[in-house]
């Protein structure tokens, strides 16, 4: 049953590729047509009629090119033309001169050639088709001899001499003319209808005819004549070509604009005939000369009626044979459908048989079948469940890892600030280095955990590229000094700009790095070399280095994961190379590398320039920002010989912070090596935390993100939302180092986000900072009215506090009993968060900065002199002159009075 099935699907094919085959067989022949011009009406009609005989021949197929008046197009367009394998040519020549020996290599090549309109001075050729222009010349000289009976003067306009037919035709003119000596010719070129030469010789000259090259010439003389002397001059006007149509030379005998025009047929029908029967191999005539005829006004109305028969006659032929033509493509159609039709129900037999037979085999495939997806299902099943528990193991372990890292780098970093620890700093810094190797270790399992499970998400966007390298240049230029190492940036356009993750692409950058300095010796070199490739729309970053180079097995196997190479070259775990050719991969571009043993590597990056080339979910919506992790700010193998900043204690002792932490361990080391600084408040849960942030308002909270069944998430958002804690900075303590969980806290409000492990130095120099700045917003807050809120925190909530409380104070300014209790029954707050309020946004107390506006008020009224002294002291608040006079005087250095009188003078 299957080989009868085979062998019908055979058939099938075969059927199907003869239809197709006969079809391709219609068009067997390509016949080439070089024309040297299609602007005219002359070279369109020829055009035109070729068309219309090819309807006649199906077995030809007519490929046209134009030269565009231009000998060199028209010679290059015959070369390309045979290159494409043509079975005839068809050429008009331009020029024939020039032409003639390219028409020559064609008939030498055993390609038939049709002469068309134009002669060439060679035998060279399988036939020709035109008329003797010669005796156009002659028919025209003989007509104007006989219109004018031997006397009389007459204008000659021909073309350039160069063409053949315009020479020609000019010289049997001439050949008649000599004839008739009493008959006075003048001659102009006209190569552009528009020369000035042109016109004064017909507009000052009294000719008894213009005999013109072309009817259009003709009709151009005319138009000046009748311009230059519309009552008329010139009697007649005789041109060649007797085109039929609208505004051709028939139409303009037939209306008595030209007295008479010479038929020169253009032969486009017979050149196709005579080219069929060439390719054909039946009988032809070599030479073909058209013939001419004088048409005026005694025979233009019969010419004109049969030219027009014959359209009409040629338009209906065209209308049938696009008739004709579909309905050939319909028979054809449905010829084919109808053998499918029948193929297919042939088939359609056969194969219900072996569908039935099938059936009850597939019944016990089927049952069979079912029993082992159930197998499959469950393994699969319990395959999921395992990769889950095993993402799930790498994600906790690892986040488990930073905080035990944490609690080993602080201490360890605290130990090499003291000096009593100098006996033991070599192995200090020993136990710092591993732990930064250890933490890059996790890192990076980290990031082969999201590839493998599809949760890489990239965030790209337009970053200059020059100062993102420079910036990861930074960590490695004191290395590079130490170990005497040439370390530059080869550049070509410091503005270029490119499409990437800037968090992603500095781990490449600097796995890259830190693979060249660990294995560049001393003295050596490494240099980063970007180009750009305009013609392949790329930037190439090399980073070479003097280094020990590489065996070609190695370079073989160096992105392969975990692979370590031999005993002469240690590549640590494998791992960095590996993601930074998964990173690359993800921005669509390409890492390769070039060692050679004792001599260097060179890494070679290639990125794409705009962004058509990334997936539209890579792209970031908005600016994104580059967070650089913390344990990337230096070389793990780096041992730094620079002491760590100690930030001393602040010089009023003031500022308080609260602690939410729940490992019991750091949470106790934090205390202790911040509050040599800082009074420090504990929580170890979100409840807890929020509930002191609330009574307690300290100066700053230190949070970490990851707490036991909580997330440091909430406390950001309640705390930033309440008007109570708005103000209060937060510092997350974090392991989660991705992009996204950074955006996210940021995008809460937070004021600074630090990856664990961490450097205690680091976090104690940014709680400095974020408390310094605070209170340089205090200072530049002005007290002038009205009041100037730029320096206020950006919080949109402690704005609308700063507005609300200060209106609140304006409209009460008169109130000498309003204060702290009334302020507070209106904004919902205890006079102690509200004391503390406002003393972390505007430095002052509540009753300090009422009496200051109201001291302010009463200086503007005072220098508006409208008021005495006690009707501002009432203005302001104050129950008596006296105790406004005693605080205006502690405020300003002077009492009222005095202020007055000095400003009045």
């Amino acid at each position: 049953m299957r080989s009868i099935i085979i062998w019908l699907g055979i058939f099938c094919f075969g059927f199907l590729f003869g239809c197709q085959a006969e079809q391709e067989q219609e068009k067997k022949f390509k016949v080439g047509f070089s024309q040297p011009i299609m602007k005219d009406a002359w070279r369109q009609a020829m055009y035109n009629e070729m068309q219309r005989q090819l309807i006649f021949h199906d077995e030809i197929e007519l490929i046209f090119k134009d030269g565009d008046s231009q000998t060199s197009i028209q010679i290059a367009q015959i070369l390309q033309m045979v290159e494409d394998g043509i079975d005839l040519l068809i050429v008009s020549p331009n020029e024939a001169a020039p032409l003639q020996p390219i028409i020559e290599s064609v008939f030498d090549q055993g390609i038939p050639v049709i002469i068309l309109d134009r002669r060439i001075n060679s035998s060279k050729y399988t036939a020709y088709i035109g008329a003797d222009n010669k005796l156009i010349g002659n028919a025209g000289g003989k007509y104007m001899a006989r219109l004018l009976n031997g006397r009389g003067k007459v204008l000659e306009v021909y073309e350039s001499l160069k063409i053949t037919a315009f020479s020609d035709r000019h010289f049997g003119f001439r050949e008649v003319m000599v004839g008739h000596p009493q008959i006075q010719i003048d001659s102009v070129k006209a190569i552009a209808k528009g020369e000035s030469k042109y016109r004064e010789l017909i507009a000052n000259e009294q000719y008894d005819v213009v005999f013109a090259a072309t009817d259009v010439a003709a009709k151009f003389a005319y138009d000046v004549a009748q311009e230059a002397y519309p009552e008329g001059r010139n009697k007649y006007y005789i041109g060649i070509d007797a085109l039929p149509g609208t505004g051709n030379g028939l139409e303009m005998v037939e209306n008595g604009i030209l007295t008479a025009s010479i038929i020169y047929p253009t032969g486009g029908d017979l050149s196709i005939d005579i080219a069929s029967r060439i390719l054909n191999g039946e009988p032809y005539e070599k030479e073909n000369i058209l013939q001419t005829l004088v048409v005026d006004s005694t025979n233009v109305k019969i010419i004109q009626t049969q030219a027009r028969k014959i359209l009409d006659q040629q338009t209906d032929i065209l209308s049938l044979s696009d008739k004709l033509g579909v309905i050939q493509r319909v028979f054809k159609t449905q010829r084919t459908l109808t053998y499918l039709f029948a193929l297919t129900m042939v088939i359609s037999i056969i194969m219900t048989a072996s569908v039935l037979k099938s059936l009850v085999e597939k019944r016990r495939i089927n049952n069979e079948l079912q029993s082992k997806n159930e197998q499959i299902t469950q393994y699969a099943q319990q395959a999921e469940e395992a990769t889950q528990a095993k993402f799930r193991f790498f994600t906790n372990i690892s986040h488990e890892f930073r905080t035990p890292l944490t609690l080993i780098k602080a201490p360890v970093d605290e130990l090499l600030e003291r000096k009593e620890a100098s006996l033991f700093k070599k192995d200090l810094k020993l136990i710092r280095k591993n732990t930064l190797r250890l933490l890059r270790l996790v890192n990076q399992i980290m990031d082969f955990r999201k590839i493998d499970n599809s949760k890489m998400n990239l965030r790209i966007n337009e970053q200059p590229l020059i100062p993102f390298l420079k910036e990861i240049m930074d960590s490695f230029e004191k290395l590079a000094g130490d170990k005497k190492i040439t370390f530059k940036l080869i550049h070509d356009n410091d503005q270029v700009k490119l499409w990437f993750d800037g968090n992603m692409m500095d781990k490449v950058f600097f796995n890259l790095l830190s693979n060249a300095f660990k294995f560049t010796s001393k003295g050596g070199s490494i240099f980063i070399r970007v180009e750009t490739n305009q013609l392949s729309d790329e930037v190439r970053i090399s980073v070479d280095d003097t280094g020990n180079g590489m065996t070609e097995e190695q370079v073989t196997h160096i992105f392969d994961r975990f692979y370590q190479g031999d005993q002469y070259r240690s590549l640590g775990t494998g791992l960095g190379l590996a993601l930074s050719k998964e990173i690359i991969d993800l921005h669509k571009g390409s890492i390769e590398v070039e060692s050679i043993p004792n001599k260097g590597t060179r890494f070679v990056i290639k990125l794409k320039t705009g962004k058509d080339h990334l997936d539209e979910s890579m792209l970031a919506l908005e600016e994104g920002l580059y967070l650089r992790s913390d344990e990337s700010l230096f070389p793990a193998d780096y041992e730094s010989t620079e002491e760590p900043l100690i930030r001393e204690k602040s010089e009023d002792g003031s500022g308080s912070i609260l602690l939410i932490e729940d490992n019991d361990e750091l949470r106790a080391y934090l205390k202790g090596r911040l509050g040599r600084d800082y009074f420090v408040m504990e929580a170890n849960n979100v409840a807890e935390g929020i509930e002191m942030a609330m009574n307690e308002v300290p100066d700053l909270i230190v949070c970490d993100l990851m707490l036991k069944h909580e997330s440091g998430y909430e406390v950001i958002r309640r705390l930033k939302e309440d008007l109570r804690s708005s103000h209060i900075p937060i510092v997350i303590l974090t392991a989660k180092s991705s992009t996204e969980e950074k955006i996210k806290g940021i995008r809460l409000g937070a004021d600074d986000y630090i990856t664990k492990p961490f450097d205690v130095a680091i976090l104690c120099e940014r709680i400095h900072t974020l408390l310094a700045n605070r209170q340089k917003l205090r200072e530049h807050f002005l007290h002038e009215l009205p009041v100037d809120q730029k320096g206020v925190s950006n919080s949109r909530i402690d704005k609308k506090f700063v507005s609300e409380f200060t209106a609140l104070v304006e409209a009460n300014l008169a109130d000498a009993g309003f204060g702290v209790n009334e302020i507070g029954h209106e904004l919902g707050l205890s006079r102690m968060q509200l004391y503390r309020k406002v003393k972390a946004l505007l430095g002052y107390s509540v009753n300090d900065y009422i009496s200051n506006v109201r001291l302010k008020k009463a200086k503007h009224l005072i220098l508006e002199g409208e008021h005495n002294i006690s009707e501002i002291a009432h203005i302001v608040g104050f129950s008596t002159a006296s105790y406004f006079s005693t605080a205006f005087k502690n405020q300003f250095g002077m009492t009222p009075s005095e202020f007055k009188s000095n400003h009045e003078s």
